[in-house]
């Protein structure tokens, strides 16, 4: 039977889950959260993040998931002189579940078009609605790790940058029962969302570590990835079979209807 592996943070993968099963309900679902989300609650963060929000010019949250952890972490309504900056259509739905839009004069800026949703494409946006931001304070909320190449635009054009660890990705243990569902399942009928380049690796290390059984998926499941530099890591890491879509659930279910049609066609 065709299978999708649903490779998000469990709560992320829920509604796409729900759009999939309306839309394939002939298609097995695999929930594999190869990465959780761990929110920070330390109280010393919650304090200096409010302290930083009293002179910060420009806010960043790097994904959905740092809108919510640092939500959590404030404990209370975002700061409506405070501009905010995101990637995508997934971060403009969440700061909507938190009240945070333009109809509600909240300065919002992020890239319109689906193709321009990651930093390349935010900072486009961010150098259109001001001509330097030297001198500017710069607050990204983030997790550990991650692309640092926007705040360093930030830096080269002499802007002070602050960031805050809103939450922490913890990698899916070895021993979860969330892998058996690879071993019941044929890797070939299989399509893998690849939306981090950090899932990424930690997929391609068990499936290596596990190579008695789980080889046939490096070799013949089909990775869809979200970017192009999550498929340059997916190759870099050993895959064959890579395929490539906007972000976005929308732009997913296109993808993966092609995929099916030509699945069950072969």
């Amino acid at each position: 039977m065709p299978t999708i592996v649903l490779t998000r943070p469990l709560g992320q993968s829920l509604r796409l889950g729900e759009l999939l099963h309306r839309k394939f309900p002939m298609l097995e679902q695999i929930q594999l959260p190869l990465l959780s989300i761990v929110p920070n609650e330390n109280p010393v963060d919650a304090k200096r993040l409010k302290e930083l929000l009293l002179t910060t010019d420009l806010a960043v949250f790097v994904s959905p998931n740092a809108i919510e952890c640092s939500m959590r972490l404030l404990q209370e309504e975002w700061p409506k002189n405070i501009p905010v900056a995101v990637v995508g259509g997934g971060s403009l739905e969440t700061l909507s579940h938190h009240g945070i839009t333009a109809q509600h004069d909240y300065t919002i800026y992020s890239p319109s078009n689906p193709s321009e949703w990651d930093s390349e494409g935010l900072w486009k946006i961010l150098n259109q609605s001001q001509a330097s931001w030297a001198g500017k304070k710069i607050l990204f909320l983030k997790g550990m790790g991650g692309r640092a190449w926007l705040g360093e635009q930030f830096l080269l054009q002499g802007a002070e940058i602050h960031s805050v660890l809103t939450y922490k990705r913890v990698p899916l243990v070895d021993d979860s029962p969330a892998w058996l569902g690879l071993k019941k399942s044929i890797p070939s009928d299989s399509i893998c969302l690849m939306t981090s380049s950090e899932a990424a690796r930690h997929f391609a290390q068990f499936l290596k570590e596990n190579s008695s059984w789980a080889m046939s998926w490096l070799n013949e499941a089909m990775m869809l990835c979200t970017h192009e530099r999550i498929t340059q890591v997916c190759t870099e890491l050993g895959f064959k079979n890579i395929d490539q879509c906007a972000p976005g659930d929308d732009q997913l279910l296109v993808k993966i209807d092609q995929w099916y049609v030509n699945k069950i066609r072969n």
